[in-house]
């Protein structure tokens, strides 16, 4: 069971990273509101959904070979809790109700990788 939940989050960041690649002005908005629509925002948003696509691609190989998945687990906490940071440190800035909502996908998705640590 365990190489299946760690496949399911390598295809859960895949999915999200493909998402925000694909159509960073759609999905970007449920992050930062309508400035999603703004070309500066929509490249930010596109990086973003790389190093997400990356992540999900790299954790779905480990899977799939037997390799370790840990090392790419745990740069997806890390990535998670350096996206918390910049959004707590942004808060201000950020539509008030898209504040709550991309800190908390950003945790929820840390604490997920958390438990497949612990897990694996």
């Amino acid at each position: 069971m365990r190489r299946a939940e760690q496949a399911v989050y390598g295809l859960a960041r895949l999915g999200f990273g493909a998402a925000l690649m694909s159509r960073p002005d759609r999905f970007g908005a449920l992050l930062v509101g309508d400035e999603a629509r703004e070309p500066s925002v929509r490249a930010g948003l596109r990086a973003y959904g790389t190093r997400d696509t990356v992540l999900g691609l790299a954790t779905l190989r480990a899977v799939l070979s037997g390799s370790d998945v840990r090392p790419w687990v745990a740069a997806g906490i890390a990535s998670d809790m350096l996206d918390t940071l910049a959004q707590v440190t942004d808060w201000a800035d950020l539509p008030a109700d898209r504040r709550v909502g991309g800190v908390a996908a950003a945790v929820a998705s840390a604490a997920v990788g958390v438990a497949l640590l612990a897990r694996a």
